[in-house]
């Protein structure tokens, strides 16, 4: 199968988007360093 390339315009950021997308970030990785540190919680997660 032929590989199908795309190349698409990126808009500049806001300073709106740049804080939400950290503030993302920070709570995605707080959470996943929680998730860490209680096993019992992983392991009720599907593989």
């Amino acid at each position: 199968m032929p590989t199908i390339t795309l190349k698409l315009e990126l808009f500049k950021p806001t300073k709106l988007k740049q804080a939400m997308y950290e503030r993302m970030t920070q709570i995605n990785t707080e959470f996943a360093n929680w998730l860490l540190l209680h096993p019992d919680v992983n392991k009720a997660t599907s593989k």
